[in-house]
């Protein structure tokens, strides 16, 4: 996949869920993946983190598991594909 296509997904990503997620939810995942030197928003820096399209892909794939395992979704998106 194009690299600008992977950064647009993450970035959309990340907006949903810096918008969703509650405070705690945010500062856990700041923990989990504390390797990161977290300064600004979670969109922000991570989007200066994840510079190559692996790095990319692997950060979709964190922040969604993340949203899973924490339930965090938009209202009436939780029972959309059950």
């Amino acid at each position: 996949m194009k690299k600008d296509i992977l950064r647009y997904v993450l970035k959309m990503v990340l907006q949903d869920f810096e918008n969703l997620a509650t405070s705690e939810q945010i500062t856990k995942f700041k923990k989990k993946y504390s390797g990161v030197n977290w300064q600004k928003t979670i969109e922000k820096d991570l989007l200066e983190y994840a510079d190559t399209a692996i790095a990319m892909k692997r950060w979709i794939g964190n922040v969604i598991s993340f949203m899973v395992e924490h339930d965090i979704v938009k209202e009436g998106e939780k029972y959309r594909y059950s």
